[in-house]
């Protein structure tokens, strides 16, 4: 599975977590359906969008690519808030933002081959 489906999954599972949250938080099944509808698409874009990102990226530090892959994530969350007027919000859905992209960084890290063991030799 390459980084662009992995986004996907990924960025499709942050919106039902969040409107999980939103419903328990405020609103009950409505809030959880009206924030699933409108945030679905952005969400799995933009995930797809990180995905690919994190796919070119790979062999990245891990800091680096870890800030490269959440802080866009977050502006989608906090822009999507905006629009609906719930920017108190934005905040409590950024930490399962930052979790998913910490999962997107360790799902697509491609770690440093080791250097080649050298063959041992015999002295006689």
């Amino acid at each position: 599975m390459n980084g662009i489906w992995k986004g996907t999954v990924l960025g499709a599972l942050n919106v039902f977590v969040i409107a999980l949250g939103m419903a328990a938080y405020e609103g009950g099944p409505a809030m959880m359906l009206i924030v699933t509808v409108f945030g679905i698409l952005p969400g799995v874009i933009a995930g797809a969008a990180l995905g690919g990102l994190a796919h070119v990226t790979e062999s990245m530090p891990r800091p680096l690519r870890v800030a490269i892959l959440a802080l866009p994530a977050i502006g989608v969350v906090y822009v999507l808030a905006r629009q609906f007027s719930l920017e108190e919000l934005a905040y409590i859905c950024s930490f399962p933002t930052v979790v998913i992209a910490l999962i997107l960084e360790r799902w697509t890290h491609k770690p440093v081959a080791p250097p080649p063991v050298p063959v041992a030799r015999v002295m006689t």
